[in-house]
């Protein structure tokens, strides 16, 4: 019997501790995540009712001609919106989307962060690879700005998974590394009432938000935004790049 009411109660905390990852893991990021990794930016430090959107992946391509699709649609609509992103640039999508991406989102008001040159996991390269494919994704994205600059300071890396040595390399090129307290499963593709919910339901001052454009995301991603943003707004929150959020 003891054995059986062990067993039960280590499946209830399971239960429960699974029901807060999915549901609302928000929660655990404030509590638990920030607290053990000092070095890796989670969240702003909760003290103004402020959110910073991060959008990863982009640029997308325009598969039905401008201005109908792609990450220059997305762009427009966040003028739509009045709102600021902070955008999480894989160097080798540069050459899928329009070439004036980049400027575009400099001159309106958004923040270029560093995510790597393909979409894949980085945690899985080896030290020497991981700082050979940063550097080259870093003078990527200058190249499609010269003879401007990039003020680049922000990296995510691919996948969101973390190696210390890649926290060591981050720091030493002057960046910091940063992930965020809201992820709505949108690379699942959940429906887009049931990630309204989630965003809603783990919306907290200082929140940083993650969602993705890609051609198979973009078009969530930018009715959720129609959505939750006016939502948001009603509940006091403003919407304000990392630089500002970070108080940088």
């Amino acid at each position: 019997m003891q054995a059986i009411t062990i067993s039960f109660s280590i499946a209830v905390l399971a239960g429960l501790t699974l029901g807060l990852i999915v549901l609302w893991p928000s929660l655990l990021v404030r509590m638990l995540l920030k607290p053990l990794l000092p070095d890796v930016i989670f969240c702003g430090d909760g003290q103004r009712r402020e959110l910073a959107l991060t959008i990863d992946d982009g640029p997308s391509p325009d598969a039905d001609g401008p201005p109908r699709g792609g990450s220059m649609a997305l762009l427009s609509l966040l003028r739509e919106l009045e709102m600021p992103a902070t955008l999480f640039v894989i160097s080798g999508h540069l050459d899928q989307g329009d070439s004036a991406y980049i400027e575009r989102a400099l001159c309106e008001g958004h923040g270029i962060g560093h995510h790597m040159n393909e979409d894949s996991i980085s945690a899985c390269l080896s030290a020497a690879s991981f700082r050979l494919a940063f550097d080259q994704a870093a003078n990527e994205f200058q190249r499609a700005v010269s003879p401007q600059e990039i003020p680049l300071r922000w990296f995510r890396p691919g996948g969101g998974w973390i190696r210390r040595s890649m926290l060591r390399s981050v720091a030493e090129r002057g960046y910091r590394l940063v992930l965020g307290s809201i992820f709505p499963w949108d690379t699942f593709h959940p429906p887009l009432a049931w990630m309204r919910w989630f965003v809603l339901s783990n919306a907290h001052p200082g929140a940083i938000l993650i969602l993705h454009d890609r051609p198979d995301t973009l078009p969530a991603t930018m009715a959720l935004l129609r959505q939750v943003v006016p939502a948001l707004r009603r509940r006091g929150y403003r919407f304000v790049t990392l630089e500002h959020l970070l108080n940088t």
